[in-house]
């Protein structure tokens, strides 16, 4: 791994910004008091190593109202528990977008 202080900074950033934000939407549905739409979701992830996935898998399941429940380094895809499913699309989104960039490249697939 090739040090990269300002990749990891923005990508701690990010983290805790998403961290904030989700904290916060988590606890309105716990307020609501009604029955979260929760359920299984497969996100597909680009090219990294194990130790990447890794990463990527930890910064999701830190993150309130997910969890990385599997990795298949084989399919490159990962199993995740959301706590609300309507919102699917933005929070696979939001992933693609503030951490599985930086985490491919602080961590690229090694070459065979």
């Amino acid at each position: 791994m090739r040090f990269r202080p300002l990749i990891m900074c923005r990508l701690s950033l990010r983290f805790f910004g998403h961290c904030v934000l989700s904290g916060v939407s988590t606890a309105r549905i716990i307020l609501k008091r009604t029955a979260p739409s929760a359920g299984f979701v497969r996100f597909r992830f680009v090219p990294m190593s194990m130790t990447g996935a890794t990463v990527l898998g930890a910064l999701v399941t830190l993150t309130p109202g997910s969890s990385a429940i599997d990795i298949d380094m084989e399919c490159r895809e990962m199993l995740l528990h959301l706590l609300d499913t309507r919102l699917t699309k933005a929070s696979i989104e939001a992933i693609r977008r503030d951490f599985e960039h930086d985490i491919s490249l602080l961590f690229p697939e090694a070459l065979s």
